[in-house]
């Protein structure tokens, strides 16, 4: 099986957690797969070659017309194409960043920039695999449940529900503002643990709800308006939905 990993506009950072993370197993994976392109890993002399693939690995958003150009080449020569973390899947920060910048006919070099957005908007997207970065757990899972022709699996949780697991007091008792009830678990309540506040870097949970939510927040006295800009700085193309009664 042909495996092949890329990065558009972006930081790596799932990249460089998979090859971190995965260590020692990293040599395995390529002993297990025939993998012709893994960016930071194995790069071709010259530039990006986008080889004939049965999965492509796909982190990082839309922002330039090159990563346009190299996200369709993906597209025809992959059978399957992953977005990898949430840059990929939801355009993450950049998607509600970009559309406070005037980008018209702005170019870099030789690039043209465009508002940031997910894989999604571009070309068909058969999985995405959220996390801000994204969890290397979760793509061995992935991964082991694709070359045995299963469809992965997604968290059916929210952060909050983790966090209650964990017996970790509620920020929102404290009067701060955390998402962790609208925000896809899978994270092991990472933030919260800590006593920082979910920003549901993983984007929302699958039955996330926001009237509910905000009616959590009236009754404890928390101002909606930082819960709904923190619900669109990191969610990004993914808040339209959830938010679409408070535009």
């Amino acid at each position: 099986m042909k495996l092949a990993f890329y990065a558009l506009t972006s930081c790596e950072g799932c990249l460089t957690t998979l090859i971190t993370n995965l260590g020692p197993n990293l040599e395995g994976l390529w002993r297990m797969f025939d993998i012709d392109y893994f960016k930071l890993v194995r790069e071709p002399v010259g530039g990006v070659r986008i080889p004939k693939a049965d999965i492509a690995f796909v982190e990082g958003a839309v922002v330039t017309d090159r990563d346009r150009k190299t996200l369709n080449e993906i597209r025809n020569n992959s059978s399957f194409v992953v977005a990898l973390g949430t840059c990929a899947s939801s355009g993450n920060i950049a998607y509600t960043a970009s559309r406070a910048v005037d980008l018209d006919a702005k170019h870099l070099r030789d690039l043209e920039i465009s508002p940031a957005e997910p894989l999604s908007s571009v070309v068909a997207v058969d999985f995405e695999l959220s996390g801000c970065p994204v969890s290397a757990k979760e793509f061995t899972d992935a991964l082991l449940r694709l070359i045995n022709s299963m469809e992965p699996i997604q968290p059916d949780y929210s952060v909050c529900y983790e966090c209650r697991s964990k017996g970790n007091p509620c920020l929102l008792d404290a009067k701060r503002v955390c998402l962790g009830p609208l925000a896809m678990g899978g994270c092991g309540a990472a933030c919260p643990t800590v006593g920082s506040p979910c920003y549901s870097c993983r984007g929302p949970a699958v039955e996330a709800d926001l009237n509910a939510y905000l009616i959590v927040l009236e009754k404890k006295g928390i101002g909606k308006e930082r819960a709904l800009m923190m619900l669109r700085m990191f969610t990004g193309k993914k808040a339209k939905e959830l938010l679409k009664d408070e535009q």
